[in-house]
């Protein structure tokens, strides 16, 4: 949504309001998934339930190619797009402390909200666990700070590290996905209960894999990112528009000078 609050779009009260709607409706759908309970939850590490790769790995596949195919049509600007900075080293032991709460609590920080907003107990004590360890990590960050921010590497994608285009990469992504859950299956079968597992016909699961990797396999040969390339930015667009309307029409009279004078236009 930001780039399209950046493109004008809207106002900044409305994307408030916006933001809003999209965050109930997340947690509506992480609750009717069943990301509200912590067995739910902690059954992908008994091997029992891979729910919770399958809904953020399918997450992550639509986020992408739909920010590639919306890039194609020129309805979003991926520059416009902000990428978090890559830190290696705190994220590493960061996803690890993760890890390890995830496992001892049953719960992420985002589903501990859905769990208390449901009326569960535990969630609540976890969201309380975690406004502790942040203020405990606020007082001794001073300690922290170095290696808070070792291993900087900037905003480091895929493509930059497989020096492949993004339509490759989409499209390894895709077959990565598939894999994935056919695999995740195979082990949920074997060491899950099938009753409590949820159901679905193998001809519909084979239609699912075979258009996603359509999708991707149309990224990989249109190549999205030579594409985007070629086409004028927005920022280049606005100054064109504005040297047409500061040209003369021929025949028309001069106008006055008003002493404003438009010099250079940054965009939205």
């Amino acid at each position: 949504m930001g780039p399209l609050y950046k493109f004008g779009w809207f106002d900044f009260a409305y994307g408030l309001q916006m933001a809003g709607l999209i965050g109930f409706l997340f947690g509506f759908v992480l609750e009717r998934a069943g990301f509200g309970n912590v067995r739910k939850l902690t059954a992908i590490f008994y091997l029992r339930d891979f729910a919770v790769l399958k809904v953020m790995f399918t997450a992550i596949v639509v986020c992408m190619l739909g920010l590639l195919y919306f890039s194609l049509f020129g309805w979003i600007d991926l520059g416009r797009v902000y990428l978090l900075p890559t830190y290696i080293w705190p994220q590493i032991v960061g996803g690890l402390v993760l890890g390890v709460g995830f496992v001892m609590g049953g719960y992420c920080p985002t589903t501990s909200i859905a769990a208390t907003v449901s009326g569960r107990l535990d969630g609540l004590i976890f969201i309380v666990g975690m406004m502790i360890g942040s203020i405990i990590f606020a007082e001794i960050f001073p300690l922290l700070e170095k290696f808070y921010s070792a291993g900087n590497m900037g905003a480091v994608r895929l493509t930059d590290v497989l020096h492949l285009n993004s339509g490759v990469v989409a499209l390894l992504v895709c077959l990565m996905a598939v894999g994935a859950y056919w695999f995740v299956e195979k082990v949920e079968n074997r060491f899950g209960h099938r009753d409590s597992l949820p159901g679905g016909s193998k001809r519909a699961k084979r239609i699912a894999a075979g258009v996603l990797i359509l999708l991707g396999l149309i990224l990989a040969l249109i190549n999205p990112d030579r594409i985007v390339a070629q086409r004028p930015s927005p920022q280049a667009l606005i100054k064109k528009k504005v040297v047409d309307m500061q040209k003369p029409v021929p025949g028309a009279e001069k106008p006055s000078s008003t002493g404003f004078e438009i010099v250079e236009d940054e965009g939205c």
